[in-house]
């Protein structure tokens, strides 16, 4: 039988049996269980995937299982003698090392997998909601890093067990050598070099488990841990070779011996060096979170010239450094592939670049805040209003080109929700996102005496509970006449506002039920069916949260007659067939060379889907389809989000859901493993 395979099924089988193997994995299952639940909660609401999340939690923990299942792999064989059998048979010593470490390192993917299987089986029976845009190959990225970081430790813990009968003394080598050393050093790094934290954000480790897990692979990486793996199985046979002369002198064997090892040292350190001077960077389509961007951020990024400096103005600490670091990288690149401007990175942290952020803190920067900067113009994106594409991509817009600014109107005293109130029934959020994108919120109030001023891009009308009067109705008909843009939001308990004039525009709003429709708290629907509409077309794998909506139908006066008078009716987002979102035009059919701009109305059958409460409730894409509807009314261009709202983790997990998750996958599942492994070893000894 091949040697390799001998030594690797006789490692396995003794690892296996061993009653402290068994709590090890157990252990092992039960700490990353934890990590998993307990960062689920912190970053709930984050541009992060499950299967990145959990690799993040298990990559730490690697280390530790792979110096405990190593530690006497070799210091075994040396305390009873048995090396001197091996070694004194006609088999290559590079085989005996390839064979245990292939036994330590299988086991560690049996570990890893069983770890996978218990957790996400738990997280299945109590979060469902979690794997609802989620596939099984998913995380086939995230057991790629783990199975090769993990060979690595494996290698290691290895050729630490080579050097020392006692195997307590091989695990406080495997243990200083995987983590204190890289961790300590990265630490210090971190500490006293600006650079180290511009260019990689977080430890290498860390971020490679981060990058790989999302889909995005590195050939310079893969080299590094291949050449590492390869390089330290190469010093292990060395050494076990230097065993087999230990007595006999042989000095020149000695010599060429520590020769070879500085020869592989060099030779694999420019070996990785050449593969990440030569680093290609890919995508793999089974990755989890989203690397590609919308339409609209690739325009601005191929229109966007010279050089611009993104500031992380953030604490390491923070739980969304490591999201925000990764999508800031995966910008830079974009803007690289496009031809566009030179994004350069920086990373304050204010709690070691002090001087730095107190340069931010006189330019009334606040924390936990990203900059964008160009020349003198400057723009800032607080991290607490929802960091994302989005966002960044009207950042970018404005240093590298003053906005055009347009008003935006909303009506007062019919009952309606306020721009300016922070209350959870307010609409201030995301009156303060139209600002970042150079609109002017203004009130109107036609009690005043006053009309639609004639710098009005749009009129909303937002949550009405009375209804107009006749003058005012007249003024926004009159509006509407001259090309006007108006923006409706309804909903069934609130019929007031503007509704009874709706139908003379080509649209009627009724009441339907939508029982069986999809739900998120059993009072609100969800909506995932979009139009092909200039409005809606680029929501297309995004979804809505409306609350108990109002549903929309064309009219008797929708595409009746022509010109000026022809009216088109889309039903822009539809529940079930039932249209809850609606756009008409009047005047559609002119011609470019007329200049008449048609009207546009836009209803929306919720009113509250846009209020501060509902923003921060839970993960949707509520906010850009009413900047989508605001954009295509006043003629700014939609925004083309994409779907972003499909990398938000959105677990939702309460205090009760936590614990039993706790319970079933870090405490029933390793009892359940333990007890495996008994029964496996006491069928195995009375076997023998």
């Amino acid at each position: 039988m091949n040697p390799v395979r001998l030594t690797w099924a006789r490692t396995v089988v003794q690892l296996l049996k061993c009653r402290s193997t068994a709590v090890l994995i157990g252990v092992f299952m039960s700490v990353g269980a934890a990590v998993l639940a307990f960062e689920l909660e912190a970053f709930e609401g984050e541009r992060v995937s499950l299967p990145v999340l959990w690799a993040l939690g298990l990559s730490p923990l690697l280390p530790v299982l792979s110096a405990f299942l190593a530690m006497d792999v070799w210091s075994e064989e040396r305390r009873s003698g048995r090396i001197d059998l091996l070694l004194a048979s006609a088999v290559r010593e590079r085989d005996f090392v390839i064979g245990k470490f292939l036994g330590v390192w299988t086991v560690l993917v049996f570990s890893v997998v069983l770890q996978l299987a218990a957790s996400m089986a738990a997280l299945w029976c109590h979060v469902p909601r979690v794997f609802s845009d989620l596939m099984a190959v998913g995380f086939v990225p995230a057991l790629l890093v783990l199975f090769l970081q993990g060979a690595l430790w494996c290698a290691v813990a290895s050729a630490a067990s080579v050097f020392s009968k006692q195997p307590a003394v091989s695990l406080c080598v495997s243990l200083t050598a995987l983590v204190v050393v890289p961790r300590g050093i990265w630490a210090a790094m971190t500490a006293w070099s600006h650079e180290a934290r511009s260019v990689f954000g977080e430890m290498p480790i860390d971020a490679h488990a981060f990058d790989f897990a999302s889909g995005a692979f590195s050939t310079g990486v893969l080299c590094m841990y291949t050449a590492a793996v390869v390089t330290v199985l190469f010093i292990t046979s060395k050494c076990v070779s230097a065993l087999r002369l230990s007595g006999r002198g042989a000095w020149r064997l000695r010599l060429s011996g520590m020769s070879a090892v500085v020869l592989s040292v060099v030779f694999s350190s420019l070996a990785v060096l050449l593969a990440l001077r030569l680093d290609l960077r890919f995508n793999l389509p089974v990755g989890t979170m989203r690397n590609t961007f919308s339409e609209r951020t690739k325009r601005i990024l191929s229109e966007c010239d010279g050089e611009i400096s993104i500031t992380s103005y953030m604490p390491r600490s923070d739980q969304s450094f490591r999201s925000v670091g990764h999508f800031l990288r995966s910008l830079r690149r974009e803007s690289e592939s496009l031809g566009g401007a030179r994004l350069v990175l920086r990373f304050v942290d204010p709690r070691w670049d002090v001087a730095a952020a107190q340069r931010l803190v006189r330019r009334g920067v606040r924390e936990n805040s990203i900059i964008f900067e160009k020349g003198r113009r400057m723009a800032s994106v607080p991290l607490k209003d929802g960091f994302g594409e989005r966002l960044c991509a009207s950042a970018l817009q404005r240093v590298a080109a003053p906005p055009i600014r347009r008003n935006i109107y909303w009506t007062v005293g019919h009952g309606e929700s306020s721009c300016d109130d922070y209350g959870t029934f307010g609409m201030s959020d995301i009156a303060r996102d139209l600002a970042r994108e150079g609109y002017i919120n203004r009130k109107l109030d036609f009690a005043a005496g006053v009309g639609v001023p004639g710098d009005c891009a749009l009129l909303v009308v937002a949550g009405a509970k009375d209804d107009f009067s006749r003058l005012e109705m007249g003024i926004v008909e009159s509006y509407l006449r001259r090309g006007g843009r108006l923006l409706v939001l309804a909903s069934a308990a609130e019929r007031g506002g503007v509704a009874s004039m709706l139908p003379a525009w080509g649209m009627r709003s009724m009441e339907v039920s939508l029982q069986g429709a999809r739900t998120l708290t059993g009072g609100d629907v969800i909506v995932s069916d979009f139009a092909e509409h200039e409005l809606s077309a680029s929501l297309r794998g995004s979804r809505i949260v409306l609350g108990k909506p109002v549903a929309f139908a064309p009219s008797a006066v929708a595409d009746a007659g022509g010109g000026t008078g022809k009216i088109d009716f889309v039903p822009v987002a539809s529940v079930d067939g039932t249209a809850v979102a609606a756009a008409v035009e009047r005047g559609a059919g002119l011609g470019s060379d007329i200049a008449v701009s048609p009207a546009r109305i836009v209803a929306v059958g919720d009113a509250g889907f846009v209020m501060n409460g509902m923003l921060s409730a839970c993960a949707n894409a509520n906010r850009d389809f009413l900047l989508n509807c605001v954009a295509y009314l006043s003629g700014s261009g939609v925004y083309g989000t994409g779907g972003d709202d499909a990398g938000i983790l959105a677990a939702g997990m309460d205090r009760e859901t936590r614990t039993k998750f706790l319970i079933a996958a870090s405490l029933a599942a390793p009892v359940l493993v333990f007890l495996s492994f008994l029964v496996f070893s006491s069928g195995r000894r009375r076997s023998e």
